[in-house]
């Protein structure tokens, strides 16, 4: 299997040598404020969008996906923010809620996810790298 181009949140858009032309093909749709929405496939029938800034920055990323994506691959050096939150999350109660739907804000994150029955959908971002006039609510 080809690897695919993959965002990792904070960073520069990277495409893997291998990927190169699949990623000029794929679908890329302007946003306001300049934001560039690119959408890959999954690789198990869904897709991942990474959102980027004009200055080439993925500073959000959304999934709907058939199995539970890669959160520490998505989220990149924001996974260890992620983890605390989550951890704190679970110990408080009514932790069931939390492992169907979830918002968990850490630092300079907010991920938004839920899953049921093999079908996963969410979204993260970094406030901090939002371009000014993008509402993180149009993330779909």
């Amino acid at each position: 299997m080809t690897p695919l181009a993959h965002a990792v949140l904070g960073e520069p858009l990277a495409l893997p040598s291998t990927a190169r032309a699949q990623a000029a093909a794929a679908p890329r749709r302007a946003l306001p404020a300049g934001v560039q929405m690119v959408e890959r496939a999954s690789g198990d029938g869904g897709w991942i969008r990474e959102y980027v800034s004009p200055q080439g920055m993925v500073f959000a990323v959304s999934w709907n996906t058939r199995f539970k994506p890669r959160l520490d691959t998505l989220l990149g050096r924001y996974q260890a923010g992620y983890a605390a939150a989550a951890s704190q999350a679970m110990a408080r109660p009514g932790r069931a809620a939390v492992q169907r739907q979830a918002t968990l804000r850490a630092d300079d994150l907010v991920v938004q996810s839920s899953g049921f029955l093999n079908t996963f959908h969410g979204r993260a971002w970094a406030p901090s790298l939002v371009p000014a006039g993008f509402d993180p609510a149009s993330l779909r």
